[in-house]
């Protein structure tokens, strides 16, 4: 009964509020928000996160933002509502693990199998269609490399990059640096949000969570621009030293 009872009280939590006015969700919102209730269930808690983020990782329509708010939130209460920056820092290990090794079975399934696998498989061809092939094959073109980085900033975008990629043989060590390095530009925000959550509850998280939003897409607008300009610089200087 705990796993469905927290996927009902996260999505009541950090959703649209509408179960809020439920009683059997006010009272699971009273657990979530209670320390003792977090550390007893930090095993339950953490593989349905870990599991989540796994699984959003290659292509399930899952959203990334909400086990990441819960992941600071439910780190926070662990701690007495207390802020200890080497449990984050842990915490966004823990998470950013199977991001990363969710996003490398997308590399390996591009590797592997190539886009004839859209002729085989009716998911695959739903997940990586024309309109977002064109655009991440434009980025490759564009940005290079970068362009790992730039899709895992992008939900809906993400599988068909990392896929991509492994079509493309990116060397490994590369796709990981350049997709870790995603993640520390968004996952660090979504954590910190979970915690003054924890401090602050719903109420805020309710304004909060669209400031999130609209934070990580200046940001992502504003890597687009360095992007831009670092493509035309490279390109400038191709031109200028021939091939």
């Amino acid at each position: 009964m705990l796993l469905p009872s927290l996927v009902y009280v996260a999505l009541s939590l950090f959703g649209d509020g509408a179960g809020a006015h439920d009683a059997a969700a006010a009272t699971l919102l009273g657990r979530l928000f209670d320390p003792a209730w977090n550390t007893d269930n930090r095993g339950v808690i953490w593989t349905t996160i870990i599991v989540v983020l796994f699984l959003s990782g290659f292509g399930l329509p899952m959203p990334e933002d909400i086990p990441l708010t819960l992941s600071g939130f439910t780190t926070t209460k662990q701690l007495g509502n207390q802020f200890v920056l080497t449990s984050f820092v842990l915490t966004f290990a823990v998470v950013s693990t199977p991001i990363v090794l969710g996003d490398l079975v997308a590399y390996f399934m591009g590797r592997r199998f190539g886009f004839s696998l859209r002729e085989r498989s009716r998911l695959i061809a739903k997940a990586i269609t024309d309109k977002r092939l064109t655009r991440v094959q434009h980025w490759f073109d564009e940005y290079g490399n970068f362009t790992v980085f730039l899709g895992r900033q992008v939900a809906g975008i993400r599988f068909v990059t990392f896929y991509t990629a492994g079509t493309m043989k990116m060397p490994l060590l590369r796709f990981v640096f350049f997709d870790f390095l995603g993640c520390l530009v968004s996952v660090p925000l979504w954590l910190a949000l979970g915690y003054l959550t924890a401090l602050y509850g719903k109420g805020w998280l309710d304004v909060a969570s669209k400031r999130a939003s609209a934070v990580i897409l200046v940001g992502t607008a504003v890597a687009i621009v360095l992007l831009v300009v670092f493509a035309r610089r490279r390109k400038a200087r191709r031109r200028h030293t021939g091939p």
